[in-house]
């Protein structure tokens, strides 16, 4: 190109306003000004609590044979089970264990040896007590049932299924007194009782470990299952 035929220049940018520079410097020192308002209020606040810690221990490793705890349900009040451990109690190398389990149902499994690991328990209808005097005579417990809970399964039988969803601390009024416990939060894929449950577990409950269940139906029907320490158990 010739420089004849060069293009002009480019006008220079106009100059600012007059008093931009000033607005610009007061927006910037009291933006200053609120971060420093926001620095001392986080100085002056407490500390963050320090979290809880977190500290589950499976409390049907801790099972002992003969530990009894009655079993009691919302839906019939005056029915209750009594759970005792039976021995050898826990059982943590099932293919060393006994290849027979007195009293279990055949249709559960065929040799205990391929269980998980395992607590074995017997169940029985607790004594009702008479209703007075004269009343009747207390009902006598029915034939024992063998139960086999997984260490792993929360207090749950062998023959559920269940997916646990949650697991935190918690404090419940158990036998009287404000214990530590432990929600435990299942969903359970059974036929009969498919749904989810939460689960109340504490070293200070007896065979289970357990204080309370609860379950929430299809139809948002609630059931409780409570366990506690009874006379005689």
């Amino acid at each position: 190109m010739s420089p004849s035929r060069r293009p002009p220049d480019a006008a220079p940018p106009p100059p600012p306003p007059p008093g931009l520079e000033r607005i610009v410097a007061l927006a910037l020192l009291a933006m200053a000004g609120v971060l420093g308002l926001v620095y001392l209020d986080l100085l002056r606040a407490p500390p963050p609590a320090p979290p809880t810690p977190f500290d589950w221990q499976n409390p049907l490793l801790f099972a002992q044979p003969g530990q009894c705890v009655e079993v009691g349900n919302t839906s019939s009040p005056g029915d209750a089970a009594w759970l005792v451990v039976r021995a050898p109690g826990v059982v943590l190398r099932p293919w060393s264990g006994p290849d027979r389990l007195a009293g279990l149902d055949p249709g559960t499994a065929a040799d205990p040896r391929h269980f998980p690991p395992y607590l074995v328990c017997e169940g029985r209808r607790a004594p009702m007590a008479p209703a007075g005097p004269g009343g009747a005579a207390a009902l006598p417990p029915t034939k024992d049932s063998t139960y086999i809970f997984p260490l792993n399964g929360f207090g749950m039988i062998l023959e559920s299924t269940c997916v646990l969803r949650n697991i935190s601390p918690a404090l419940v009024n158990w036998n009287g007194q404000t214990r530590r416990a432990h929600s435990v939060e299942l969903y359970r894929y059974d036929a009969m009782v498919e749904g989810p449950w939460w689960i109340y577990m504490s070293r200070d409950a007896p065979v289970l470990g357990t204080m309370m269940r609860e379950y929430i139906g299809p139809r948002r029907d609630k059931l409780s299952q409570t366990f506690r320490v009874a006379e005689g158990c």
